[in-house]
């Protein structure tokens, strides 16, 4: 940011940040939805911060922006994760390794509610 510029928050929700791990899978095409269904592969990351619209993943990362991801999010203290789908809206790094930050697509009620209690903490 040069001199003078305002940086202004543009994000919709509160985010807090915290380690958890989280578990993804991209999905790039129809025919790969009816592989999901035979043979279910995860890659594990780590979430740096999350809101009630989206979370911040790091690991690795074979899709582009644009991509949906089949997500579950381990929250501490919860017995099951929070499954969901999420949209890729960028991507950092030219590494194996990268930050990306998602978008969720759909949130079940109960898994909401989790977000705010764990935002509220």
């Amino acid at each position: 940011m040069t001199e003078g510029e305002l940086y202004v928050e543009r994000r919709k929700h509160k985010r807090i940040e915290k380690l958890f791990k989280v578990n993804y899978k991209v999905i790039m095409a129809e025919e790969e939805v009816k592989e999901i269904k035979k043979n279910i592969s995860r890659v594990e990351g780590e979430s740096s911060d999350i809101s009630m619209g989206g979370i911040r993943v790091e690991g690795e990362l074979e899709g582009v922006q644009g991509d949906i991801i089949r997500l579950e999010v381990f929250i501490e203290g919860r017995e099951n994760p929070i499954t969901t789908f999420a949209e890729i809206k960028w991507i950092k790094g030219a590494e194996v390794k990268k930050a990306f930050g998602l978008e969720f697509l759909i949130l079940k009620d109960a898994d909401k509610k989790a977000i705010e209690d764990f935002l509220s903490d």
